[in-house]
């Protein structure tokens, strides 16, 4: 039965390819996938997903393991164990907007009282305004969100920030850095379980290649 690990596709996918190819798994059919989204290479079966899909393969049993960045399973809320923390495909969630927004994040709370807010992690922005003790609405916008103050829908963004080229393109600044973002190996809890002889092997070779063993 072969060790099923799922991986997202997008701006990390070649990351993710780096790692599995660098702990020593089989990467060349990976690498040369083209459309296809399941790829079965020796004892391993690949399964490529969009990020925000990653949770449901590992919560549903279809994967044993996955290489996913902290922003995605935080914000789903699914039950997995984080294995290892990569420290590849580094980003960070901020909040950002119009310069003139920044002034309401300099005192107490109640300024941000009623701020609207864009994002596409909707439970992690409320969260983090409500730990500052800030009642804000969000609204749920999946795509374009730099677009949304200045179009008027809302005051600010809670976003993922790679290289802040995107928010300076749309007039935004960071505003306040809120956490830190990296790729991490997680897995399904019974698979931890009931296969860990099966998933020892490519547990210990991704936390040997990251921690340059």
């Amino acid at each position: 039965m072969p060790v099923v690990i799922a991986l997202p596709t997008g701006r990390v996918r070649d990351t993710c390819l780096d790692i599995i190819e660098g702990s020593g798994m089989p990467a060349k059919k990976l690498r040369n996938a083209g459309r296809n989204l399941v790829v079965d290479d020796g004892d391993y079966r690949y399964i490529l997903g969009k990020p925000s899909d990653i949770p449901t393969l590992i919560s549903q049993g279809l994967a044993d393991l996955a290489l996913v960045g902290n922003d995605v399973t935080e914000e789903s809320e699914v039950e997995m164990a984080e294995l290892i923390d990569t420290g590849r495909g580094r980003c960070f969630m901020a909040i950002a907007g119009p310069p003139a927004v920044a002034e309401r994040f300099t005192g107490q709370p109640s300024p941000l009282m009623g701020l609207r807010v864009a994002s596409k992690y909707g439970r992690m922005a409320q969260r983090t305004f409500e730990s500052w003790g800030a009642h804000v609405k969000v609204l749920h916008l999946n795509g374009s969100v730099e677009l949304a103050p200045a179009l008027g829908l809302v005051d600010c963004i809670f976003d993922i920030v790679q290289t802040g080229n995107t928010l300076r393109a749309n007039g935004l600044v960071v505003v306040k850095r809120t956490e830190e973002v990296s790729l991490r190996l997680v897995a399904n809890p019974c698979a931890l379980q009931l296969r860990w002889e099966s998933l020892r092997d490519a547990v210990d070779s991704v936390r040997d290649f990251v921690n340059g063993g």
